[in-house]
C-alpha cells in the first residue's frame, strides 16, 4: 500500500527488487547520452539497460530524478530515434514482450513541466505481473543509498494519481509526479484493473506500479502503460505553507495540459422544483413526530431517530433558494419548528439525535456511530454553525439555541484540548473512537467548525472571549499539512473561516492556513475519467472524495464544498492565487456538469447497487445517490441521500444569476461575482458581473428569459480602456449561449422588443 504522509523525512528504505543494479547501470557516463531535446533548465539524459529505458532529469544543483519509462522483464535488444521536433521526442524501443514507443516533451518552454508516455504493443496475447514503479531519486553521482527528502502526499484511493516531494540532498528542488490516468482507461478496461492506490512512495521509488491482472492484453494491439508529468522546481518548501502553495500551483499547471472532458448543461431549475415536491411530499424521505416534519437521512430509511444535521443540510440551502424561487416554501417554516426540538435542556446543547425518539432495532445491533449518548464531533459543530447561520437571519429561537449550547461545546472543547474525536459520550465526553484509523488524528479538520462557530457568536455579541476561543483552536490546525483533511466539505469550510478570521485580526497565518486547507482538498480531487465498467455512463472528472480514504465521491459533501468554494472566493477576492482561482472555478464548472449523475434517473439500472447499506433506492425520485465510484463499482451501495438532496438548491441559486427587475437570467458555469444591473430605459438596461477563473480557459454562459419573452442582448468583455463583444454561439427561442473567458468582466446589455 502507498505510504501518504505530511512532510515526512526519507531516506532510503531497504532495497527492494526494483532498485537493485540501478546504480550500476547509471553511473557509467559511457551508458548515458543527451536526450534530444533540453529543458528549461537542468539537463535531461537517456540510458539504455538490459531491461529499461531512462530518463534522467539533473537539477542544477546536483540532485536526480531517473525515470524508468519502460520495463521489459527479458530484455529491451535496443533503442531507436522516432518523431521529433524542439519540443518532442519520440523512441522506439524492441522487448521480448513487445515494442514500446516513449514520447518525451515539454509542453511549454514557459513552464517547467516534463511530460512522457509509453506505449506498448505486444508480440502476443501478454499477462503482465508484478511492475516496477517508474521514479527513482538519484543524488549527483546517480546514486541512490545517500539521497534524503520529503514525500508531502500522494495518491489516496482513486484520487489524481499524484506523488509531491522534495528533494533535500544539496537543496535540489521538488517535484509534482503527476500519471494521467484519464490514458489508463483502456488498459483498465482489457485487464479489469482499477488504477485506484497505484501511485505511491516509498524512498526513493516513487510513482506509478501499474495494477497487473490475469486478463491478457491482445497482441499487436498498442495500449497506453504511462501518461506522467513531472512539474519541476527548484525551489524547496521552507514550510507547509510553501509546500501548499508550491502545490497548488504544480497542480494547476499541469491542469492545463491533460484531457478533460465537455461539459453538458443541465437544467437545476427544474430539478430543485421537483426536489422540492418529493421532499415535501413523498413518505419514504420524511416522517411526522409529535405533529413535526422531519426528514429521513436516506430514502426509506426511519429506524434511526431523525437527526438534527439532516434538517439543518436542507434547510439553510432551502432558505436561501426561496427567494430565488420568488414564492413561500412550507417546509422551510416546518423544518425551522423540527430543529427548535433537537435542544436536550437537561445538557444544555444542541444534540444530534431527536431527544426522547428510539432507535428501532437491537443495541447489539447498533453501529459504533448510533445510540442516543453517542456524539461525531463535526455533527455538533455543524449544527452550531448552522444555528448560528439562522441566527444571522433573524431567526431568534435559533439564536436563543445557539448561545444556550455555547457553554456545552466550550466546555467538550477544552476538555479535548481543541483536538476532537471521531465519536464521544454526549454526557460524560468519554471517548469511544478517538481516530479514524491507528497513526491518524481524530477528526482534525473540526477545530476549523469550532473557530467558525466561535466567531459567529464574536460577530453577533462582539465579546472578544469568542474571538480568543477561535483562536486558540485555529492553531490546532498548524503542523498537519496535507494531514489537514478528515471530512472534505468540513476542511474546506474551515479555509473559508481561516480567510474570516484573517479578515478580522489581520494575521496573516490564519490566511495561510487557509491555503493549506485548500490544498488538502486540491490533493483530494479526481483529476482523471474514469471511463471503463459502470463509469461509461457517467463522469466522476474532478470530483473530490468526501473523507480522507474514501472510495467515492458523495453528493452532500460536494454540495457543501461548492457552497464553500464560492464563499472562500467571495471572501479573498484577488487575494486569491491565479492557480487556486482556475482549480475552483473548474472545480464548480465540472459539478455543475456532472452532479446529474448522483440522481439515479441519469444512470441505468444496472449500474445501481440493489441493496443499499441504508434504506432503498427510488430511482424516480430526485434524490441523489450518496456515492459514485469507479467503474467496476455500482453507486448507491451507501444508500439515496436525502440530506444531499440539498444540491439542486444550492446549484440553482449560485449558478443562475437573477435580479429584480432584469428580463434575463443569466447562466455561468464559473462562479460569479459582483453582480449588479443598470435600467437605462423601460425597454434597454444592461448585467455587469467578474466571473472567477483564468482568461486561458472558458466556460459555458447562458441567458434565459425571466418570466417574459427572451430579450435581444449583447454580451461584452469589458476590459481596462477597451471592449470585446462575443457574439453569441447558439440562439434558440429558449435561450443563448456562448463561451466565455474565465477572470473576465461582463456586461450584459438588453433590449426588449415593443409589442405591436
Amino acid at each position: 500500500m502507498a505510504e501518504s504522509s505530511s512532510q515526512s523525512r526519507s531516506r532510503k528504505q531497504a532495497a527492494s527488487q526494483w532498485t537493485v543494479g540501478i546504480e550500476e547501470a547509471l553511473s557509467p557516463s559511457r551508458n548515458r547520452k543527451p536526450a534530444n531535446l533540453q529543458p528549461l533548465f537542468g539537463q535531461l539524459e537517456t540510458c539504455l539497460d538490459a531491461t529499461s529505458f531512462w530518463l534522467i532529469f539533473s537539477f542544477p544543483k546536483g540532485g536526480k530524478v531517473a525515470i524508468r519509462t519502460c520495463f521489459d522483464p527479458q530484455t529491451l535488444k535496443k533503442c531507436q530515434p522516432g518523431n521529433q521536433s524542439n519540443t518532442f521526442a519520440e523512441y522506439q524501443i524492441d522487448g521480448a514482450i513487445g515494442q514500446f514507443t516513449v514520447r518525451v516533451e515539454w509542453p511549454d518552454p514557459e513552464r517547467p513541466v516534463l511530460h512522457y508516455t509509453t506505449a506498448l504493443r505486444p508480440h502476443q496475447d501478454l499477462t503482465l505481473s508484478a511492475l516496477p514503479r517508474d521514479v527513482y531519486v538519484l543524488d549527483r553521482r546517480y546514486r541512490l543509498s545517500k539521497t534524503a527528502g520529503k514525500i508531502f502526499t500522494t495518491q489516496n484511493g482513486p484520487t489524481s494519481g499524484t506523488a509531491y516531494f522534495c528533494l533535500e540532498d544539496y537543496q535540489t528542488g521538488t517535484v509534482l509526479y503527476f500519471q494521467n490516468l484519464t490514458s489508463l482507461n483502456p488498459y483498465c478496461s482489457l485487464t479489469q484493473t482499477d488504477p485506484s492506490g497505484t501511485v505511491g512512495a516509498q524512498w526513493p521509488e516513487i510513482g506509478l506500479s501499474l495494477p497487473t491482472s490475469d486478463k491478457p492484453l491482445p497482441g499487436k494491439k498498442e495500449v497506453i502503460l504511462s501518461d506522467a508529468y513531472l512539474y519541476l522546481s527548484e525551489t524547496l518548501p521552507v514550510d507547509e505553507f510553501e509546500a501548499a502553495d508550491q502545490y497548488i500551483d504544480a497542480t494547476a499547471a499541469i491542469y492545463r495540459y491533460i484531457p478533460r472532458p465537455e461539459t453538458d448543461y443541465y437544467d437545476w431549475p427544474t430539478t430543485a422544483v421537483r426536489t422540492l415536491q418529493t421532499l415535501t411530499r413523498s413518505s419514504v424521505c420524511s416522517r411526522r413526530i409529535k405533529n413535526h416534519v422531519y426528514l429521513n437521512a436516506y430514502v426509506g430509511s426511519s429506524y434511526k431517530p431523525p437527526e438534527s444535521m439532516v434538517q439543518l443540510a436542507i434547510l439553510l440551502p432551502l432558505m436561501e433558494y426561496e427567494p430565488w424561487k420568488g414564492d413561500p416554501i412550507k417546509l422551510v417554516k416546518q423544518l425551522q419548528h423540527s430543529v427548535y426540538t433537537f435542544f436536550n435542556e437537561q445538557l444544555g446543547t444542541i444534540v444530534r439525535w431527536l431527544p426522547g425518539a428510539e432507535f428501532k432495532k437491537a443495541d447489539a445491533d447498533l453501529s459504533e456511530e448510533e445510540g442516543p449518548q453517542r456524539m461525531d464531533s463535526w455533527y455538533l459543530l455543524y449544527s452550531l454553525m448552522n444555528l448560528g447561520r439562522l441566527a444571522g437571519k433573524g431567526d431568534e429561537e435559533a439564536k436563543k439555541m445557539f448561545f444556550s449550547s455555547l457553554n456545552y461545546v466550550i466546555k467538550a472543547a477544552h476538555h479535548f484540548d481543541y483536538e476532537w474525536p471521531v465519536f464521544y459520550n454526549i454526557t460524560s465526553l468519554k471517548v469511544y473512537k478517538a481516530d479514524p484509523k491507528p497513526g491518524t488524528a481524530g477528526e482534525v479538520d473540526v477545530p476549523g467548525l469550532y473557530t467558525h462557530v466561535m466567531l459567529q457568536a464574536y460577530e453577533l455579541t462582539n465579546d472578544k472571549t469568542y474571538l480568543n476561543e477561535a483562536e486558540m483552536s485555529a492553531h490546532r490546525l498548524c503542523g498537519k499539512g496535507f494531514d489537514l483533511l478528515y471530512q472534505t466539505n468540513n476542511t474546506i469550510m474551515s479555509a473559508v473561516t481561516m480567510a474570516k478570521l484573517w479578515r478580522i485580526t489581520s494575521n496573516r497565518l490564519y490566511f495561510d492556513l487557509s491555503k493549506v486547507c485548500m490544498a488538502s482538498v486540491v490533493a483530494k480531487m479526481w483529476l482523471w475519467d474514469c471511463s471503463f465498467g459502470h463509469a461509461q455512463h457517467y463522469t466522476t472528472f474532478m470530483g473530490v472524495s468526501c473523507l480522507q480514504d474514501a472510495s467515492y465521491v458523495a453528493s452532500y459533501e460536494e454540495e457543501e464544498a461548492f457552497t464553500a468554494a464560492l464563499a472562500y472566493l467571495k471572501l479573498v477576492e484577488h487575494e486569491v492565487s491565479p492557480s487556486l482561482n482556475l482549480l475552483l472555478a473548474e472545480y464548480m464548472k465540472y459539478l455543475l456538469h456532472r452532479g446529474r449523475y448522483y440522481l439515479p434517473a441519469e444512470l441505468p439500472e444496472d449500474t445501481i447497487c440493489e441493496k443499499p447499506r441504508e434504506g432503498h433506492i427510488q430511482r424516480n425520485l430526485p434524490i441523489p445517490l450518496e456515492d459514485l465510484r469507479t467503474g467496476w463499482q455500482q453507486a448507491g451501495q451507501v444508500g439515496q441521500e436525502v440530506y444531499g438532496s440539498a444540491s439542486a438548491f444550492v446549484f440553482t441559486k449560485c449558478a443562475y444569476l437573477k435580479l429584480p427587475k432584469v428580463p434575463i437570467v443569466v447562466f455561468t458555469e464559473y462562479p460569479i461575482l459582483r453582480a449588479d444591473f443598470r435600467t437605462r430605459t423601460p425597454k434597454t438596461g444592461e448585467v455587469t458581473f467578474e466571473i472567477c477563473g483564468l482568461p486561458e480557459l472558458k466556460c459555458r454562459l447562458r441567458i434565459f428569459p425571466n418570466r417574459k419573452a427572451l430579450p435581444s442582448v449583447r454580451v461584452v468583455e469589458v476590459q481596462t480602456g477597451t471592449e470585446r463583444e462575443w457574439p453569441l454561439e447558439t440562439k434558440t427561442e429558449d435561450f443563448y449561449e456562448v463561451q466565455v473567458p474565465g477572470g473576465v468582466r461582463l456586461r450584459i446589455e438588453w433590449q426588449t422588443e415593443s409589442k405591436s
